[in-house]
């Protein structure tokens, strides 16, 4: 599949049409956004990021209106720069973690001709059955159920048509708005983010990774109460993936039940198959929101939405989680040689005793394991350390794992 970087030059014109409406929204926000940095230039000036804060929120809520609006790529966009605290500050971690995936689905009579293109016209002879209604709608794709002609039950994902054209088209209007904000966000390479967030977006487009991602998944050991849907590959392609059909709410139904009976065995089996992942597998789960679980017995959880998937090395599992552990306070181990095994970059002593400082800071406050996860990250990114970015992956889920644990009262202890 071509990176957006190689989209041909003549086609340029005619992406700036087919994107007119969001990029006249784009335009808008970046004259906001002038005018906010305009209005309070004496906080750009600022040495300290907290001095900055309130320009950040300002920026943060204006950026995810926009992203809101526009929707589709843009409602990625957010979600992965809601993952990486280790960039961004806490404004803009809140205001695009609170965007909602949910988008309109398409009408079928859109779809149909894409299920042709995608299947051949006679698509309809693979199903004995096709709701033509879909039973979740997201930024990039709608999910259908079907039955299959031998009658196997199976679940449809059907990527919205325009959405890779869109993403050409929003992909150079992203770059243009990250030029605007490089001036607030001085402690990062923002260009660098923007094209890593471009690249992993591209990547989450093509259906035939996460197709890879539930088979590999599927063929490791898990504990009791995980499953996995089969993946039906002869059906599959960049833009389709079909999968057995799980039967059962979401998890986050449940957990807004507030059946504490119900939840606990759930959340538990999360907590234990999740290090399970991290600690022994290396392959791991990399968005587990309680949205992509389906449950589907009082303790059993099935897996889903795997388009992103981190898989780490077991050199690197042992050397992430030999520095971790030793953050978290575990060992009296140098810091410097685990941080360099790691693949950390721009560590120092001066660092090193300001990251030191702030952890004994949480402890005296005696936060939980989360928030001194939390803490790592903001440190990590005042301190413009570079951070290996399956590191990122790991602490990014065990902070949205262990912040379910403690809504809900359930000990989250780290396995050394």
């Amino acid at each position: 599949m071509p990176s957006s970087s190689a989209r041909p030059a003549a086609s340029t014109p005619r992406l700036i049409w087919h994107g007119r409406s969001r990029y006249v929204r784009v335009l808008g926000t970046i004259r906001q956004l002038q005018q906010a940095l305009w209005l309070h230039r004496d906080l750009l000036r600022a040495s300290s990021e907290a001095d900055r804060m309130p320009l950040h929120q300002d920026v943060a809520d204006a950026f995810a209106a926009l992203c809101r609006r526009n929707g589709g790529a843009w409602i990625k966009f957010a979600q992965f720069l809601s993952c990486r605290p280790d960039l961004l500050p806490p404004p803009y971690i809140a205001a695009f973690t609170a965007l909602r995936e949910d988008a309109p689905s398409a009408h079928f009579d859109d779809v149909q001709p894409w299920l042709e293109e995608l299947l051949g016209k006679d698509w309809a002879q693979t199903f004995s059955a096709f709701n033509i209604i879909p039973v979740a709608s997201a930024s990039i794709a709608q999910v259908h159920r079907a039955c299959l002609a031998d009658g196997t039950e199976v679940a449809v994902k059907l990527q919205l048509p325009r959405v890779r054209q869109e993403f050409y088209e929003d992909a150079a209007a992203l770059r243009a708005l990250s030029r605007v904000l490089a001036p607030l966000l001085r402690e990062i390479d923002l260009r660098q983010v923007v094209n890593q967030l471009i690249t992993t977006t591209e990547r989450e487009l093509d259906f035939t990774e996460e197709a890879r991602h539930l088979e590999a998944f599927a063929a490791l050991p898990h504990r009791a109460g995980i499953r996995v849907p089969k993946v039906f590959p002869q059906l599959c392609s960049e833009r389709l993936l079909v999968t057995e059909w799980m039967e059962g709410p979401s998890l986050s139904q449940v957990l807004e039940s507030e059946d504490d009976a119900r939840i606990r065995p759930l959340l538990e089996t999360l907590l234990d198959s999740t290090l399970q992942q991290v600690l022994e597998f290396g392959l791991f789960h990399a968005d587990p929101h309680p949205g992509n679980f389906i449950v589907t017995a009082p303790d059993t959880l099935a897996v889903l939405d795997m388009g992103a998937v981190e898989n780490l090395t077991p050199e690197a599992r042992l050397q992430y989680t030999a520095l971790l552990m030793r953050l978290l306070g575990q060992g009296e181990a140098p810091l410097q040689p685990l941080f360099e095994a790691a693949g950390f970059g721009g560590v120092d002593e001066a660092r090193l005793q300001a990251l030191s400082q702030a952890l004994v800071d949480a402890q005296t406050r005696d936060d939980t394991l989360v928030d001194n996860l939390r803490t790592l990250m903001d440190e990590f990114r005042r301190l413009r350390l570079v951070i290996p970015d399956p590191f990122v992956a790991m602490v990014r889920v065990l902070i949205t794992i262990g912040g379910l644990m403690t809504r809900h009262q359930i000990p989250f202890r780290m396995r050394g």
